[in-house]
């Protein structure tokens, strides 16, 4: 009998969808795709004018561009290119309204003063009809064009509300000229010009939403430099660039992909991709990322990743697809847009009808009818969430935090308990060197000099690390000759014509060194012992460093209300003192893998939610049970796979930045959702009671959409 074969995978398919323009538009589009046989789920971006579909492997995406193009929209395929484009096509939008606006108010501003201050004279009507028909025409094609495509599609949306009334408003103004009766060319020209420049207006607000994206597209270098097999260098674009390439980067240069180094000294500056404050002291064999600054010196290096593999393009789409995602928050907003623009047409014609049948003329019901069109602002509904994730995820992204979707921004501010995975967290990771005792009357530094010149030929890690440390300190070695290793001790040699040992106290002890006259070994470290013709002269004290914003993130997050833990498959003590150090007063030692994911559930099962901050490898299982998984990684390979929030800086500050910030947006998108439902429960009852006239009501239509979206935009100084 065979075994049933595994479900297959889920798709994903992320779409650009022009034409969209409220929060309806995002309903129409969403239930159009959903109608797709084989499709899942379907999240549209009113923002970022993204749909992100989740589908049954094999659907054309030929069907899924035909079912947006059925509900009025435009569909194209996102390519790797997109985010340039989204750049280019934003820039020409908004400099094509801004030329339509100027054109609005040098027509709208005369047809006011006629309409409401100028008294009546011959030629007046036709005088506002020439002014008024540009501008219902022309300013107002973008509204007729969507008014008239969803009606095609049998749908209607913010286009719809805004082409009736100023349409209603000019085609009776238009009857009442010819029947010499009063116009209303001014609301009708009011109406489309100041709609219009809400529309302007919030374009420019989007855009610079969406400057996270674009500060990291500016940081790709144009031209490569490629040393070709003579030895000669050509310029050539980025583009053209190969893995396995030799690349020259002058000194204060970008480094134009990602690679290794083979030749060449200096410090890169990582501030702009990472957010660590201090250059990296980089050489042969370490690894470059494209779009960091190379410092004073000349590198040369190998191509290892380009395009759309290179850590910048990596970050790039993360950022850009968790800015087109929807946090469960804004389901409500999404319920109530798909039903909102046909209940304003109801509740317009109602209102003529009321009007109209309690003895009102037909033409003060109708005004009244478009005040009501005019006022409903489906559009702050739509953008409510979506410009204050752009922000938050932008705003996280600058401070070396990676969100990989909306829904993780919004659960990482309700994390009541943190756990830290202690090495390479909350520590750096690495043996270093913490302190140096030198007995009576021999220096410190001749202590190290002697121990890196024994070490200097040996491979392990608390070797290298001394050897690290007398480097730093720029001591100068001795040679050292006839080194013996005993493994797991330490060694033997002679340097400086004397005989030298270097290892731990029991090495010493069967040597008859004694080291009674240092002081008494600290649990929490690690000791390496130096003698010199029988007698210790020092020790040297090793151990994992606490990274040096470790202290005070624990404290940031503790004023945030947020208990703090360890978990570490390390030894007690070496936990312990960790923790005391970090100030963590909860830790848990010798834990496996499972174990830690073992710890996280329990404390999930006490009614906690818990973040876990791991390295994203061996701390997969923890992550996998995390309410919020955060991967540390320096913003390379697992890190950005592994997570739902990648730490790209390497800092721990940035868990406690990111809850803040993410407590912030939340606030900021509970703030906006309010405005927009309170706007319209307030507004839409004003104008159907005739408080609110059409043209005081295009203008707070405008007004609730820049409100959204400037709440949203105040985040950055949050930030």
């Amino acid at each position: 009998m065979n075994a049933a074969a595994p479900p297959e995978r889920p798709e994903q398919t992320e779409l650009a969808v022009t034409g969209m323009t409220c929060a309806s538009c995002v309903a129409h589009v969403s239930r159009a795709l959903k109608k797709v046989p084989g499709v899942g789920d379907a999240t549209v971006n009113l923002a970022t004018e993204r749909a992100t579909v989740t589908h049954a492997p094999g659907i054309e995406t030929a069907a899924l561009l035909a079912a947006i193009e059925r509900a009025g929209y435009t569909g194209n395929v996102v390519s790797d290119d997109t985010a340039d484009e989204d750049a280019r096509r934003r820039d020409a939008e908004i400099a094509r309204k801004r030329s339509l606006l100027v054109l609005g108010i040098a027509l709208t501003a005369p047809t006011l003063v006629l309409g409401m201050l100028v008294p009546a004279f011959a030629g007046k009507d036709w005088l506002m009809f020439a002014l008024t028909l540009p501008v219902w025409l022309v300013v107002g094609a973008d509204f007729h064009r969507g008014a008239l495509s969803a009606a095609r599609a049998g749908t209607s949306n913010m286009d719809t509300l805004v082409s009736l009334g100023s349409t209603a408003a000019f085609f009776y103004s238009v009857y009442a000229t010819l029947a010499m009766r009063p116009t209303y060319y001014e609301t009708a020209s009011a109406i489309v010009t100041l709609v219009f420049a809400g529309k302007y207006l919030e374009s420019a607000a989007k855009g610079r939403s969406n400057r996270a994206i674009r500060s990291l597209l500016d940081l790709r270098p144009p031209i490569a430099r490629v040393r070709q097999a003579d030895g000669s260098v050509l310029e050539t674009s980025v583009d053209n660039v190969r893995v396995g390439d030799e690349l020259v980067v002058p000194a204060g240069e970008r480094i134009p992909v990602d690679g290794i180094i083979i030749q060449g000294q200096s410090a890169i500056d990582r501030s702009m991709l990472t957010g660590e404050p201090m250059p990296v002291e980089t050489g042969p064999g370490d690894a470059a990322q494209q779009g960091t600054v190379n410092g004073d010196g000349t590198l040369v290096m190998r191509a290892t990743a380009v395009g759309a593999g290179t850590t910048l393009a990596k970050i790039v789409e993360i950022v850009r697809r968790a800015q087109g995602s929807t946090p469960p928050v804004q389901r409500l907003a999404d319920t109530v847009a798909g039903i909102f623009v046909p209940t304003i047409l109801a509740i317009a014609a109602i209102t003529f009808a009321a009007w109209w049948l309690t003895g009102h003329p037909w033409v003060e019901a109708l005004i009244t009818a478009v005040a009501v069109l005019v006022v409903a602002c489906p559009c702050a509904l739509g953008l409510a969430t979506p410009t204050a994730v752009m922000v938050g995820v932008g705003a996280g992204a600058r401070h070396g935090l990676l969100f990989k979707d909306a829904d993780a921004l919004e659960r990482l501010g309700t994390v009541d308990t943190l756990v830290f995975d202690k090495t390479g967290t909350l520590t750096r990771g690495k043996p270093e060197v913490l302190a140096v005792y030198a007995r009576s009357g021999t220096r410190e530094d001749d202590v190290v000099g002697l121990a890196a010149a024994v070490e200097s030929g040996s491979s392990h890690p608390l070797a290298a690390a001394i050897v690290r440390y007398a480097a730093e300190r720029r001591l100068a070695l001795v040679p050292a000759h006839d080194v013996v290793a005993e493994r797991g001790r330490g060694l033997r040699a002679r340097a400086d014509g004397t005989g030298v040992l270097v290892g731990n106290a029991a090495f010493l002890a069967e040597a008859g060194v004694s080291i009674d006259e240092l002081p008494p070994s600290d649990e929490e470290a690690s000791r390496v012992y130096v003698a010199r013709d029988g007698r210790a002269i020092g020790t040297i004290e090793l151990g994992d460093a606490l990274r040096d914003d470790a202290r005070a993130t624990v404290e940031r997050l503790r004023a945030l209300q947020v208990d703090v833990q360890i978990v570490s498959g390390d030894a007690e003590g070496p936990t312990q003192a960790i923790a005391r150090r970090a100030g963590i007063e909860r830790w848990h030692a010798g834990a496996t893998p499972e174990g830690k994911a073992q710890i996280v559930d329990a404390i999930k099962r006490g009614g906690h939610r818990v973040a876990f901050v791991g390295d994203g490898i061996n701390d997969a299982p923890a992550l996998a049970v995390a309410d919020v998984a955060l991967a540390m990684g320096g913003g390379t390979g697992v890190a950005l796979e592994t997570a739902q929030i990648a730490i790209v800086s390497n800092d721990p500050a940035a868990v406690a930045a990111g809850m803040t910030l993410s407590r912030a947006t939340m606030r900021t998108i509970r703030v906006n959702l309010f405005w927009a439902f309170a706007y319209n429960v307030v507004l839409i009852p004003l104008a159907a009671f005739g408080i609110v006239n059409p043209i005081l009501a295009a203008a707070a239509m405008g007004a609730s959409s820049l409100f959204v979206v400037g709440n949203s935009l105040l985040l950055q100084r949050r930030a």
